[in-house]
């Protein structure tokens, strides 16, 4: 969440979807106890396929998930005009990246998923995200489609207008922010907090790749 005081409206939204976030975090937690866990995040358990998302690339091109079946994918959520959490993120992926060998990394696929439609064109998401890997994916995604998205993956994001600005432009957005690990047959496998170690996140992504 990014680090400001929220007006008592974003508090109430932003506790219900951090209540539904923590809810879903402690049922895979527990539920990861009924199984040897060889995943260092928290594990899907059951396996359960990977929720599609449709949308338009960086580069202006097509994307869907499952089109990026038979490779391991990294999902995670922001917007380019984030202060804090969203670049950290990137950062922390980055390094990721960085963590894995040549083949590890051919097989693997970073998608960073825009909450900002209205500002986040392909173009400027190139500029960005490519300023930390260039061969991330950064997606643009319709209003309806980012809307079913987000609640398939149990995603909380809610724009705040500040207060002193004269601009409906000028806003931030108050979001959870965790990362999914979709193995090659697009099932959702684990999940992280996006500060996790970048150690444990690249070990299970070469346990996938390998498997």
């Amino acid at each position: 969440m990014n680090r400001v005081t929220l007006c008592n409206h974003c508090r109430r939204h932003q506790a219900s979807g951090l209540l539904v976030a923590a809810l879903l975090m402690l049922a895979l937690s527990l539920s990861g106890c009924s199984q040897t866990n060889d995943f260092r995040g928290t594990p899907y358990d059951p396996v359960i396929p990977a929720p599609e998302i449709s949308g338009v690339n960086l580069d202006n091109t097509p994307f869907t998930l499952s089109g990026l079946q038979n490779r391991v994918k990294v999902v995670f959520f922001g917007y380019t005009f984030c202060p804090d959490i969203c670049p950290l993120t990137l950062a922390n992926m980055k390094g990721v990246a960085e963590s894995l060998t040549e083949a590890e990394h051919a097989e693997t696929a970073f998608i960073f998923v825009s909450f900002d439609p209205a500002r986040d064109t392909p173009d400027r998401l190139a500029s960005y995200v490519g300023a930390f890997n260039k061969d991330f994916y950064g997606l643009y995604l319709q209003e309806d489609e980012l809307t079913r998205v987000k609640k398939d993956y149990g995603v909380y994001a809610e724009k705040r207008v500040l207060e002193a600005s004269q601009s409906a432009a000028d806003y931030l957005i108050d979001h959870t922010a965790f990362v999914y690990i979709i193995d090659k047959e697009n099932n959702l496998r684990e999940i992280f907090p996006h500060d996790a170690p970048k150690g444990d996140i690249a070990a299970d992504i070469a346990n996938l790749v390998g498997r």
